[in-house]
């Protein structure tokens, strides 16, 4: 194709440089008109590959660039866009189709894609320049100290960028690797994309809890009654617990009460951890201890070994250690008691079951066995059990006190029985595998061994 033609227009001319930019693109029929006029596929391609006459050469378009890069932080210009009297969206445009046609026939990047992308990696994205553009905009105003605020919905940006950071929350997984490494570094990552934002009623509840637990010892261990200011805190917090022991996706909620307290919702019984806060805010009561706190912390001593490692480190933090009790604990009586008849009960039960988890209305030979073994646990846990009554029931069932609750033992067993029988789990059995895949981590780690015995493992 000449060049320039006499009495060719600019626009024409720019137009017939478009034509051999995207001729590859351009349908059959399209080619024979452009035929008729001169413009066969091998000139196109030769137009194509050099600067047109008018225009600026390379060197010069790259200075263009360089300097709108400068003052815009971008090159994903639109196309009308002129810079210093230059034409650098039409000269952007004319780059990027030869480095995707480049692309398309797997041709190594040009000298000018390189240097181009030096001046900015994202230049030719292989997503919208709209895209590219929105995200600049943004990007601009957290780096001028804007906030992102994703827990809020975007708040702090006007409507149409709300409205875009919000897509791009909701299709986070579906964007391309580049984009999300972009959302990320303005703070849209992908634990923060699926992190649930907060409600004007959440935001409400949670500045409740904050002026509880400053008012009170740091905790949000309430009972489910606890109201704060008419507001119903302790039922909130329970309806929160029972969410996030449910669901496995981030909630800004929960977030936001763990950075209130990081125990808030522990994976042991909460009336525990409203224990180990009143001997935490005991300690240095004048007089000592109430008797209730020295006698659930002789239980801890007891049921040491049967604690999570968390558990035994918030003891340890309040100098509460196994030695102490060896230390500090009364001597025992030298009277040797008559054994329990619940014992020999048990190792009847133990021999013909093979466990002690049996359901408190349990009987055996007419013995009340069930409940006799809740209230050896209730003992247990208290600290008023004798060893040797401890090493005997533990001998029949190693889990016969497990730290967690029993109705847990007794499905656990069931599922056993399943696994090793080969037979298939029922409905309910099959919902409470699936459970425990969902709420692995908050599992005691010896839940977590008990169910890789039977082929139960964490979703992945």
């Amino acid at each position: 194709m000449p060049s320039a033609a006499p009495g060719t227009t600019s626009a024409l001319a720019t137009w017939l440089t478009t034509q051999c930019a995207q001729y590859d693109t351009l349908l059959s029929d399209q080619h024979d008109l452009l035929a008729d006029i001169g413009i066969t596929a091998d000139r196109a391609r030769s137009a194509a590959a050099r600067p047109a006459e008018n225009e600026a050469d390379f060197t010069t378009a790259l200075r263009y660039a360089r300097s709108y890069h400068a003052a815009h932080g971008t090159l994903a210009a639109e196309i009308n866009t002129v810079h210093d009297g230059f034409q650098l969206g039409r000269w952007l445009r004319r780059q990027r189709q030869h480095t995707r046609t480049d692309t398309r026939r797997s041709a190594p990047p040009s000298a000018a894609a390189k240097a181009l992308g030096k001046v900015d990696p994202w230049w030719c994205p292989p997503w919208s320049l709209a895209w590219q553009r929105a995200w600049q905009q943004i990007h601009d105003q957290i780096k001028a100290g804007h906030r992102l605020d994703a827990d809020h919905h975007f708040r702090s940006f006007a409507p149409a960028q709300r409205t875009w950071l919000r897509a791009q929350r909701h299709r986070y997984d579906d964007l391309h690797p580049g984009q999300q490494r972009l959302l990320t570094s303005i703070g849209l990552s992908h634990e923060s994309a699926r992190t649930r934002p907060l409600t004007p009623y959440a935001e409400t509840a949670l500045s409740h809890a904050r002026a509880y637990a400053d008012t009170h010892p740091h905790t949000l261990a309430v009972a489910y009654s606890t109201a704060h200011d008419g507001f119903p805190l302790g039922r909130w917090l329970n309806d929160q617990r029972q969410q996030a022991r449910r669901e496995a996706t981030p909630n800004a909620r929960h977030q936001a009460l763990t950075a209130i307290d990081p125990w808030w919702n522990p994976p042991w019984d909460l009336a525990w951890q409203r224990a180990c806060t009143r001997a935490r805010t005991t300690q240095a009561r004048p007089g000592g201890q109430p008797a209730d706190v020295r006698s659930w912390i002789r239980a801890q001593h007891a049921a040491w070994t049967h604690l999570r490692p968390q558990q035994q480190q918030l003891l340890t933090d309040l100098g509460i250690t196994p030695s102490t009790e060896k230390a500090t604990g009364r001597r025992r009586a030298s009277r040797v008691y008559p054994s329990s008849p619940g014992l020999a009960h048990a190792r009847a039960y133990a021999a013909l079951h093979g466990h002690l988890a049996c359901s408190k209305d349990t009987r055996h030979d007419g013995f009340a066995l069930g409940d006799w073994l809740v209230q050896t646990r209730r003992r247990a846990r208290q600290g008023r059990l004798s060893p040797t009554t401890i090493q005997v029931l533990e001998a029949l069932d190693p889990w016969w006190c497990p730290p967690w609750p029993h109705p847990w033992q007794r499905t656990y067993l069931q599922a056993q029985v399943n696994h090793h029988t080969g037979r298939p789990y029922s409905p309910a059995l099959q919902r409470w595998a699936d459970r425990q895949r969902t709420r692995w981590n908050a599992l005691h780690p010896q839940q977590q061994n008990l169910l890789t015995t039977i082929d139960i493992h964490p979703n992945t």
